[in-house]
């Protein structure tokens, strides 16, 4: 039977070994880090503003208040993505917000005809009301 106690649990140690090489922590966390694989497709931010001025063009949750703020984030986001690029960060959305501009421009002046219309056609009835003979007697 093997004898089991606390003197067999420490390993022997060889005098002749060399002892053991420490590891530099240091240097190991301040090795360069490996190139990027280029096969790799590199993230760019797209500008937030940009996005939300298309969805305000495209879709008209508030008719009329919808297109102005459309209007107003996609020429914001215009300027900023500008700026962005000038100090050489590649921020991205200049489609969305052109995208977003048009669309508000374009359904803006579609709300605006619509309401020229409406006070066109309220103006016409107005004035054939008063001509008509009979109309002017129901009234009271």
């Amino acid at each position: 039977m093997a004898n089991i106690g606390p003197a067999s649990a420490v390993p022997a140690v060889d005098p002749s070994a060399a002892p053991p090489v420490a590891v530099d922590a240091v240097a190991v966390r301040t090795a360069p880090a490996a190139a990027p694989d280029p096969r790799l497709p590199v993230l760019r931010s797209t500008d937030s503003l940009a996005v939300a001025s298309a969805v305000c063009g495209f879709t008209a949750i508030v008719p009329v208040v919808s297109q102005v703020a459309g209007l107003a984030l996609g020429i914001t986001s215009l300027v900023r993505i500008r700026r962005a690029r000038r100090c050489g960060v590649d921020l991205r959305g200049r489609g969305w917000a052109l995208a977003g501009i048009f669309s508000s421009g374009f359904v803006l002046l579609c709300w605006v005809a619509v309401i020229a219309a409406f006070i066109v056609v309220g103006s016409l009835f107005a004035r054939s009301a008063d001509t008509l003979p009979g109309l002017s007697s129901l009234g009271g």
